[in-house]
């Protein structure tokens, strides 16, 4: 009797451990910028003044130099499952081409509100980092989405956007606009999908899902499409005509099924159309996207199109500002 009221008495104190536990992980708020982690500046190079002076504007701390936990932090251990592990610190020469970059087509497209209480806590350099025991290192740029219409971002986590590749070739690469222009759409990007997928609500910045609902709604379904869809994002909703995926409101398919007649497309799921049309708005200006035949000749882009950049600069974001200033 004595040894089953001490067990009860142990699973007692441990329900309490535990429920105390819980109540302060619920407590947690990693995303605020308050708590200076990080010895500022990391070294005495030209360059690290300007990072200081970052972080004492805005609160964003640009490292190159951090521990694995720093770039693999997790609310849970479900929030993100992918992991990384810096093999080589970033180069000084590819570090000052990086805050030049950073500088230049990151942090000078934006005001210092969005800078302040939007941009991640963390921006890590590394100069070599492998993604789950993988024994190629990541390049500058990771691709994802459907194979034909590949789309670039950079490593991010809870609270950070990592430039993955930052050796001594970077500033040459950089150099070539075409390669600059993809890097640049890419690190845009990428804070774009620190905003609109967070890796936990507690963390949340704006109100992603109204944006995507709201722009869902422009999205059509086709005639041909098979009975009963209502969802436009459906794999059912398919069409015969190439152009039809214009007149829809699309700008990639998710399918194309050519192995025998009838040949037809499907519809992209709703995050790769999101990101088309980001992508769609980053690549060129204001005036070349309203002069562009997608934009002029298709009512559903154009309101896609007008609708991201009207709902984003609510929170004071300029969709027009990667595309260039005219």
């Amino acid at each position: 009797m004595k040894k089953i009221n001490l067990y009860i008495l142990l699973f007692g104190i441990s329900f309490i451990f535990i429920l105390c536990s819980c109540e302060k992980e619920d407590d947690l708020k990693i995303s605020e910028k308050k708590t200076q982690r990080f010895d500022l500046p990391q070294g005495n190079h030209d360059f690290d003044e300007q990072i200081v002076e970052w972080y004492n504007d805005y609160e964003t701390a640009v490292l190159y130099k951090f521990s694995n936990a720093d770039i693999n932090y997790h609310f849970t251990s479900s929030s993100n499952d992918v992991n990384y592990d810096v093999k080589v610190e970033a180069d000084e020469k590819g570090i000052r081409a990086a805050v030049k970059f950073l500088k230049e087509d990151f942090f000078d497209l934006y005001s210092d509100k969005v800078k302040k209480e939007l941009f991640p806590s963390k921006i890590l350099m590394a100069g070599m980092l492998y993604q789950n025991g993988n024994y190629v290192p990541l390049w500058d740029t990771i691709s994802y989405g459907n194979l034909s219409f590949r789309k670039g971002v950079l490593v991010r986590g809870v609270d950070h956007i990592t430039l993955p590749h930052v050796d001594k070739e970077l500033g040459e690469r950089i150099s070539k606009p075409e390669y600059r222009k993809r890097l640049k759409i890419a690190i845009n990007r990428t804070f774009i999908q620190f905003l609109m997928q967070p890796y936990d609500d507690v963390i949340t910045k704006i109100d992603y899902n109204n944006i995507l609902n709201t722009f869902s709604t422009y999205s059509l379904i086709s005639e041909d499409a098979k009975s009963g869809t209502t969802n436009p994002y459906s794999s059912d909703n398919l069409w015969y005509t190439e152009e039809d995926i214009y007149k829809l409101g699309f700008l990639e398919y998710g399918t194309y099924w050519y192995f025998w007649e009838p040949y037809y497309w499907t519809a992209p799921d709703l995050n790769n159309d999101f990101y088309s049309f980001l992508g769609f708005i980053f690549s060129q200006t204001k005036s070349e996207l309203q002069a562009n035949p997608l934009y002029t000749n298709y009512p559903q882009i154009q309101k896609k199109c007008d609708y991201l950049v009207e709902a984003f600069a609510k929170y004071g974001i300029d969709l027009y500002c990667v595309g260039g200033k005219e």
